[in-house]
C-alpha cells in the first residue's frame, strides 16, 4: 500500500538517518563557509556525475523544500532553473499552498524543457496551487544594450521586487564545460564558451557569472545575462543544490562567493570542496 501511495506520488519518503562522516562534511562546510544550513548525503552505487548522483541528492532538496513550505503564511520564494532544480521539484511530495508564490530567478532558456524557468516554476504550481511568475526575458541577450531593454521592463522589474521580498531562493549549480547547461541549451557557441575558460569563469550562479575564486565577472558575457541581482544574491536566504563530482569546481566557487547560506550535496563533493590540494 506504501509503495502504490509513493508511485501514484500520494506520499513521499524521505530518510532521516545520517552516516556519520556526513555529519562531520556538514560541520566542516558549515564552519568553512560560514553557512546556516547544510545537508551532504550519502552517494549512491551509481556514477558519481550529474546522472548518477542526481536522485539522492535532489530528493535531499526536495526534503528541504517541503519542510519550508510546511509553514502555511503567505511568502515568495525564488526558484532558480536547470536540471537539478527541474529533479527537486519533481521529487517534491504534492503539498497544497496556494499563498506560496514562487517567482523565477533568472530568464528564460528559449528552449522547451523540463530544466527552463518557466518549466520549473509551472510544476511547482502543480504541485501546490500556489501562484507562479517567470522572467519574460531570455537569460543570454545579444547584445549588453538589450540587457537594459528588457530591464527596463515592468515585468522584469516586478520579478526583482518579488525577489527583494523572497523568504528564501533556492537555485542549483551551473557549471561551464561539457555537459553544461550552456553546451547542452545552445545559449553559447564554442567561441563564447573559449573566452569564459580563459577568463577562468567557473559557475553560474543565479545568471551570475563567479571565477574559481569566488569573484564576480562583469566583463563579455557576463554584460548579457539576466540573472539575480548580486545585492540580492548577498542579502536573501540562498540555498543551492549541487549535483555530480563535474561540478565541484563550480561549487566551490560558489561557496568562495559568500553568497550562499545553505548547501545540499553528496559526500564525495563535498570531499572534494574540502580538499585544500583540490585544483
Amino acid at each position: 500500500m506504501v509503495q502504490a501511495a509513493h508511485d501514484a506520488d500520494l506520499v513521499k519518503i524521505f530518510v532521516d538517518r545520517v552516516p556519520s562522516d556526513c555529519i562531520k562534511l556538514e560541520t566542516r562546510m558549515l564552519k568553512q563557509f560560514s553557512l546556516t544550513s547544510c545537508t551532504v548525503v550519502p552517494d549512491s552505487d551509481m556514477p558519481l556525475t550529474m546522472d548518477g548522483t542526481m536522485s539522492v541528492v535532489a530528493s535531499a532538496g526536495a526534503r528541504f523544500l517541503h519542510g519550508r513550505l510546511e509553514k502555511t503564511e503567505p511568502m515568495v520564494i525564488g526558484i532558480g532553473s536547470g536540471r537539478t532544480m527541474s529533479e527537486v521539484v519533481r521529487m517534491l511530495p504534492r503539498i497544497k499552498r496556494q499563498k506560496a508564490e514562487f517567482v523565477s530567478a533568472t530568464g528564460d532558456f528559449a528552449t522547451l524543457s523540463a530544466a527552463n524557468p518557466f518549466e520549473v516554476i509551472h510544476a511547482l504550481l502543480d504541485k501546490t496551487h500556489g501562484k507562479g511568475f517567470a522572467f519574460t526575458a531570455p537569460l543570454v541577450v545579444d547584445e549588453p544594450d538589450d540587457r537594459e531593454l528588457f530591464l527596463r521592463q515592468k515585468s522584469v522589474q516586478r520579478s526583482f521586487a518579488m525577489l527583494r521580498s523572497a523568504a528564501f531562493i533556492m537555485i542549483g549549480i551551473g557549471h561551464l564545460g561539457p555537459g553544461s547547461f550552456f553546451q547542452q541549451f545552445g545559449l553559447l557557441n564554442d567561441e563564447e564558451q573559449a573566452d569564459l575558460a580563459r577568463a577562468n569563469v567557473t559557475t553560474d550562479l543565479a545568471g551570475n557569472l563567479v571565477d574559481g575564486e569566488g569573484n564576480f565577472i562583469d566583463t563579455g558575457i557576463a554584460r548579457r545575462m539576466l540573472g539575480m541581482e548580486r545585492e540580492l544574491l548577498r542579502s536573501r536566504d540562498v540555498i543551492a543544490v549541487c549535483a555530480g563530482m563535474e561540478k565541484w569546481k563550480a561549487a566551490r566557487a560558489a561557496l568562495r562567493t559568500g553568497c550562499l547560506n545553505g548547501f545540499v550535496t553528496s559526500r564525495r563533493v563535498a570531499e572534494r570542496i574540502l580538499d585544500e590540494d583540490a585544483v
